[in-house]
C-alpha cells in the first residue's frame, strides 16, 4: 500500500522555515536556495490543501494548521534521524531500545544486572523510562515495557519473567522492642499502603488467618516501593513489600521481617512489547538476557 507521506525534503524545509521564521534562513540551514525552500513548502501546502504559513512582510508566521503539523513532524523527523544514526553506529547489529519499567524494579533488580547485558550486547543502548500502568505503545516512543500484572495487555505480546512473594517489614528498632509477637499485633501500628496495590494488607491478613481487621485499610499511601521502604526504616509504620526488592535491606539489617509468612501474588512481572517488534534484534537480545537473569538463583 502506498503511504500518503510528503517528501522528506518538503518536511525538512517546512520544519526549518517554521523554526527560523524565514525561507531565506531556512535555505541557509539546509544549504539550498531560497526558491527551493519556497517551492517545497508551496508544494506541501498544495498537497495538503491547507496554508501552513502567513507570509508577513518581514517574517513567516505559522497558521493553526502549521503549528499542528509541526508538533507532529518534528518528533517524527527526530525519530527517523535517531533510527538512521543507530543503524550507522551499530552497523545493523544493535540500536537504541526504549524500555518502560516500574521504578523500584529498575533500581533494585534491573539496573544492578545491566552491566552483563551491556557487556554481551555493546551495540544496544538501553534507555529506561518510568511507567506504573499499562499504556498505548502507539502513543509513546517506547519499544517494550516490564509490567507487573497479568499478560492481558491489548495489542501486545509478552513473556513471563518472575513471580513475586511479599513479606511484612518493620524497622529494626521496632523489632528489638518485641512488640510484634504474633501477626495480629500489626494492627497496633500504622499500616503503610502501596497505592497501586491497595489490597496487599487485606490479602496478608487473610493469609495470617486474621478476620477482625477493622481499620486495616487506613494509613498513609505511597506510590513507590522505595518511598515505602524508607518510611518503614524511619519508623513511620509497617508495610507489605516484595521480598526480592528489599532483600538487600533485610540482609544489611536496615529492615526486619517479624513473621515467617510469605504472601504469593496472582500477578507477575512480564516483558511486554508491540507485536510488530517481536523480531527486532535489540528486543530479541533483551528478551533472551532477561530470561536468563530471571531464571538465575
Amino acid at each position: 500500500m502506498r503511504r500518503k507521506i510528503p517528501s522528506t525534503q518538503a518536511l525538512l524545509a517546512f520544519e526549518a522555515a517554521a523554526h527560523r521564521g524565514s525561507f531565506t534562513l531556512a535555505a541557509q540551514d539546509l544549504s539550498v536556495s531560497q526558491s527551493a525552500v519556497s517551492h517545497q513548502i508551496l508544494g506541501l501546502e498544495q498537497d495538503l490543501d491547507v496554508s501552513l504559513f502567513l507570509r508577513l512582510p518581514r517574517q513567516l508566521e505559522l497558521t493553526d494548521a502549521g503549528r499542528s503539523l509541526l508538533a507532529r513532524v518534528s518528533p517524527a523527523l527526530d525519530s527517523l534521524e535517531a533510527a538512521m544514526l543507530d543503524l550507522v553506529s551499530s552497523k545493523g547489529e544493535g540500536g537504541t531500545l526504549e524500555l518502560g519499567v516500574v521504578p523500584t524494579f529498575a533500581t533494585k533488580w534491573l539496573i544492578p544486572r545491566m552491566p552483563s547485558f551491556l557487556k554481551a550486547h555493546p551495540h544496544v543502548t538501553l534507555n529506561l523510562a518510568t511507567r506504573l500502568q499499562p499504556f498505548d505503545f502507539s502513543l509513546t516512543g517506547l519499544d517494550a515495557a516490564i509490567h507487573y500484572g497479568r499478560p492481558d495487555w491489548p495489542g501486545t505480546e509478552s513473556e513471563y519473567l518472575m513471580g513475586e512473594d511479599s513479606v511484612v517489614v518493620c524497622s529494626p528498632a521496632l523489632m528489638k522492642k518485641r512488640q510484634l509477637r504474633r501477626p495480629a499485633d500489626v494492627l497496633k501500628f500504622t499500616l503503610i499502603h502501596q497505592s497501586t496495590r491497595p489490597h496487599a494488607w487485606r490479602d496478608w491478613f487473610q493469609l495470617a488467618g486474621i478476620d477482625d481487621v477493622q481499620g486495616a485499610g487506613t494509613g498513609p499511601k505511597y506510590e513507590l516501593f522505595s518511598m515505602i521502604a524508607q518510611a518503614v526504616k524511619a519508623g513511620l509504620g509497617l508495610a507489605v513489600l516484595p521480598r526480592f526488592l528489599v532483600a538487600d535491606d533485610i540482609a544489611d539489617g536496615t529492615l526486619a521481617v517479624p513473621f515467617d509468612l510469605s504472601l504469593s501474588s496472582d500477578f507477575a512481572y512480564y516483558l511486554v512489547w508491540p507485536s510488530q517488534k517481536t523480531s527486532w534484534r535489540p528486543l530479541v537480545q533483551l528478551r533472551g538476557w532477561l530470561r536468563e537473569q530471571a531464571a538465575a538463583p
